[in-house]
Parts: C-alpha cells; sequence; structure tokens
C-alpha cells in the first residue's frame, strides 16, 4: 500500500503516513491530507519461478487454490515507498478532466468446451472450482472479469461429438429452435459466473447459421476449390428474415433463463469461408441487409441487445487476400466504414468488434482511431485473441504481446472491452473436434484427474487491467511528465463509484521509481522490472 498525500508546500515537503491493515482492497479510508492507495502487483518472472516448480517432477504441491501461495501474482503490495528515490523519480501525472471512452470491462469467452470444463470440475472438485470461479468473477477478491463472450451454438471448441445449432432440423417458422443444450452446462456455468459478477455482460456470436439456411447445405466451410468452382458458403438469400428471427429466439430464450444478451455480432469471422469447422462468409451487403432485419425485429420486441459488426481482424489474412471465385474481401477498415456508412443500418449499430489474429499493435492502433475518427458514437470491441504453443517460452513475452495488441493497447486507442478467447481449456488443447488444437486458456485443468487447474500467464495480466477498468469506467489521461519513462505504459480510469485507478506497466529489465500526481496529491512507488501494478485511490 502506498499513501497518496497532498504537499505541504509545492513539490519540496512532503506529509508521509503508513496505514497498516489486515487488507488493503477494503473501502478507502479518507483523511484531511491523505488517501491510502491500493496496489495490485504481479512479477511475470515470479510466473516463471512458479512453473518451474510445479511442473517439475520432484518439485512439491500442484496447481490447486494454494498455486501462488508463494508467489507475487495478483499480491496486494503493502510495502509504501518512503520519500523520494535518491535519483530523481518519474513523475507520472493522471488528469481526471480529460475523459475519454466508457469501459464495458475485460474478460474471455464462455465456450462450450470452457462450460464443459467448468462443470465438470464442480461435480469433481468442488473446492477447486470455487477458487477457480471466485478468482475470474469476484470483483474484490479474484479478477472481476465483467464481459463474456458466448458462441451461439457450436464454434471450433465445442465437447460435443458434432457440431450443432439451435434449429439443425428444417423448419423455415423455427418450431424446432431450442437452447435444450446450453441448458446442460453452458447457462449453468453463467448463472455461477453472475452470482458472483451480477455486473457481467453476454454478447452473442454465431460461428454459423444452421445448414439448412446455407448455400452449401453445412455448418463447415468450403474448399478453395468448390469456391473456385462457384460454389459459395452464405447465408441463403430466402434465409435472411428467418435467421433474424433465430437471433431473436436465442435472446428471448437465455432472458427466459434469468440471462440478459447485451450485444451480438452477426458472423464470426464474417470474411473466413473455407475452415472445417462451423464458419460463413458474409460480406458487406449481406451485413447490412441482415443487420435492417434484426434492428427491426429487437425494435419491435423493446429489446435493447446492441448490434456489432465486422468481429475479424484489423488486416487481411493472407489466405483472404486472393479474390477466390470472384470473392474480392475488402480491407477491414473500409469493410466496417462501408457498413456504417449504411445510414438505415447505422442507426441500429452499436459498434464494431475485432480479432488479434493478423496484424500488429500499429495496425490496431490505426484502426481504433481510424474508426473512432470517422464513427465517434461507435463502440469498440476487441472479442478475441488466443495463447497458442504446446512449448511455451517466459511469460514476460506472452504478457507483453497481449498487453500491447490488446488488454492495454486497445483501451489506449478507444475499445472499451478486451478479450480474451477459451475461458477455460483442459490439459489436451480441448475440447475440440479440431485436430490441430495447442490453444491456451486462461485456465487449463487436468481433466483426467480434476485436481489442477493451472491459472496461465494471460490470466495475470488480463486481470491487472480487469481490476482497474471496472464495468463504466472511464478512461483519463496518464502520462510522464518528467525522467525516463521509457519503456512504462499507462492507462486510468476513473471509476464510476468516485475511484480512481492507474495501471502501470514496466517492460524493463530494471525496477522503475516513480512519483504520481493526481489532484495534487502525490504518492511514490517502486515497480519491479517486468512486471505490472494496478493502483487505485
Amino acid at each position: 500500500m502506498s499513501i497518496l498525500r497532498a504537499p505541504r508546500s509545492g513539490w519540496g515537503i512532503l506529509a508521509i503516513v503508513i496505514i497498516f491493515e489486515a487488507s488493503v482492497w477494503g473501502v478507502p479510508a479518507w483523511a484531511d491530507e491523505t488517501t491510502q492507495v491500493r496496489v495490485l502487483l504481479t512479477k511475470f518472472d515470479a510466473g516463471d519461478a512458479r512453473d518451474a516448480k510445479l511442473c517439475s517432477p520432484t518439485g512439491p504441491g500442484n496447481y490447486d487454490e494454494h498455486q501462488d501461495d508463494a508467489y507475487v501474482l495478483l499480491r496486494e503490495s503493502t510495502t509504501p515507498v518512503l520519500g523520494r528515490s535518491p535519483a530523481q523519480p518519474i513523475q507520472i501525472v493522471v488528469d481526471s478532466s480529460h475523459v475519454q471512452q466508457t469501459m464495458l470491462g475485460h474478460g474471455a469467452a464462455m465456450t462450450d468446451a470452457s462450460a464443459y470444463v467448468l462443470m465438470n470440475l464442480k461435480a469433481k472438485n468442488p473446492i477447486l472450482f470455487a477458487y477457480v470461479m471466485k478468482r475470474f468473477f469476484a470483483p474484490k477478491e479474484g479478477a472481476g472479469f465483467s464481459f463474456l463472450r458466448l458462441p451461439m451454438g457450436a464454434s471450433d471448441y465445442t465437447a460435443t461429438d458434432t457440431y450443432s445449432t439451435y434449429c439443425d432440423e428444417p423448419s423455415p417458422d423455427l418450431r424446432n429452435f431450442s437452447t435444450v443444450h446450453d441448458a446442460k452446462y453452458i447457462i449453468p456455468a453463467l448463472q455461477e459466473a453472475l452470482k458472483l459478477n451480477p455486473e457481467i455482460r453476454l454478447l452473442g456470436s454465431p460461428w454459423s447459421p444452421p445448414a439448412w439456411m446455407k448455400t452449401n447445405q453445412s455448418l463447415k466451410g468450403i474448399s478453395p476449390k468448390d469456391k473456385a468452382a462457384g460454389k459459395m458458403c452464405r447465408l441463403k438469400p430466402e434465409r435472411f428474415d428467418t435467421y433474424a428471427e433465430y437471433f431473436v429466439k436465442f435472446i428471448e430464450a437465455y432472458r427466459a433463463a434469468g440471462i440478459e444478451i447485451y450485444g451480438v455480432t452477426p458472423q464470426n469471422e464474417p470474411q473466413l469461408d473455407a475452415a472445417n469447422y462451423p464458419c460463413m462468409r458474409m460480406d458487406e451487403d449481406d451485413q447490412i441487409k441482415f443487420v435492417k432485419l434484426l434492428g427491426r425485429k429487437l425494435e419491435a420486441k423493446g429489446l435493447k441487445t446492441r448490434i456489432f459488426v465486422h468481429d475479424h481482424n484489423w488486416a487481411l489474412h493472407p489466405n483472404d487476400r486472393k479474390a477466390v471465385g470472384g470473392d474480392a474481401k475488402m480491407d477491414p477498415v473500409a469493410s466496417a466504414t462501408k457498413i456504417l456508412s449504411d445510414p438505415e443500418a447505422a442507426r441500429y449499430i452499436a459498434g464494431t468488434a475485432w480479432h488479434c489474429y493478423y496484424g500488429d499493435a500499429a495496425l490496431m492502433k490505426r484502426t481504433y482511431e481510424t474508426l473512432h475518427e470517422r464513427f465517434p458514437d461507435k463502440q469498440i470491441l476487441c472479442t478475441e485473441a488466443s495463447g497458442w504453443g504446446k512449448n511455451r517460452g517466459h511469460w514476460f513475452g506472452d504478457v507483453e504481446w497481449g498487453l500491447s495488441h490488446n488488454w492495454l493497447g486497445g483501451p489506449q486507442h478507444w475499445c472499451e472491452a478486451a478479450l480474451q478467447w477459451n475461458l477455460v481449456l483442459d490439459h489436451k488443447f480441448g475440447p475440440t473436434l479440431r485436430d490441430d488444437s495447442q490453444a491456451t486458456a486462461l485456465v487449463t485443468v487436468n481433466t483426467d484427474r480434476y485436481d489442477e487447474a493451472r491459472f496461465e500467464r494471460e490470466f495475470y495480466a488480463l486481470a491487472q487491467m480487469s481490476r482497474a477498468a471496472r464495468p463504466g469506467s472511464k478512461r483519463i489521461t496518464a502520462s510522464v511528465q518528467a525522467g525516463n519513462g521509457a519503456g512504462l505504459e499507462l492507462i486510468a480510469f476513473k471509476l464510476s463509484n468516485g475511484q480512481m485507478s492507474l495501471v502501470v506497466y514496466n517492460k524493463n529489465d530494471a525496477e522503475k521509481a516513480f512519483e504520481v500526481e493526481s489532484n495534487r496529491r502525490f504518492f511514490e512507488y517502486h515497480l519491479p522490472a517486468r512486471s505490472i501494478a494496478t493502483f487505485v485511490w
């Protein structure tokens, strides 16, 4: 814990008060000249040390509810820095007068695979299940994740033997529509999460409509050879209205289960139509047509569910650049611009959604800044990014990528929600029908024994951001005003309860000492190398 303090005379003399508490994340206590600053700290080198010990065949313990007890990982920092460091510290100024976007928060996807593993963990090891869920969703004791993506029907990560939707049997009137599959473990898993954090918002995204609504009569995609020959993987013209009604039924079915759907996207990755799992091509004209139909239906029903378009990468993947079968795919920013420029469709569109699978951090920044400049009233979300690889290196490389491309870098440039992909997977990179999966979720559960739930490196940095960017918080300005701030990344928020938060990420190989000014009050902190800290006051 650091102490935010007011100067008695300019920058020269600082009044210092040290207050020790059992928990530094309780309700802040205000005094005449001091404010307690709560600090949450993660040292990425500590993650490497934890894994080296717990992954060793001779190492004691396992990835249970005590896996982080000996490591500085989401640890409350209770050591204040007393006075200035010998060298002039870096000076960071937080300016709450300059307000930017309102945050929805951080989170991941409750895929079919994630919900299946979670509910099996609950049945086989309820203590470990409770620990995992509390760390995910509890706003004070855990990460407080507040935004979850929900595949509408099967995605590429499903625990079933086949891919399915909510209406696999042909029925133009949708009389065969049913969410009975979701009631087995997806809805119960969401209900458990909502008990811990009622602020959670859900974004529904389909990977494919029912096969009978599609031109290729399959949930999966088509081969380049078939596409070149004229075959298409698209929504049939006569099924647009039916498919819009399908969305309404999904929203109503979840509402009946006590779960509100905050938003939907018309199609996951609409520029992808050649995958060997559920997918569909939905070009700009198709998205515009569909949004108009869905928007009218939502409006007529009095449903407040928002619509977000694109839901794909910042740049065209090389596989999508070739105009196979005459299908020339647009640059993503041009694509989103075309859709948002349609006056009627734009009336129903809340914003755009983006994935991190092609394009670098610089392109992400240009994309978000361009869209905000062109459409300042439209929201920007990052809805998918995934860790990948059987033999990953040190923690720092992976969290550096995630922070710069998504969790911190996105909100620095108008993004309101930053999501990872699977919330939970098993120790075999599934369950999934894919034969190439090396996906890493935020937690890996050993489903042979159900005695381990390893929190992965992506969880910790994402959690640090989630604790700072609470739902309804507004981004405010934070900048280095003096000293050498190279290798520090900053972001600050004004919380809905009047508090402020600041995240400082130190990419350097050495500790950085800095002083933070907020409304003419000050505190100092020494941030270790390769670490991230969240401050709340």
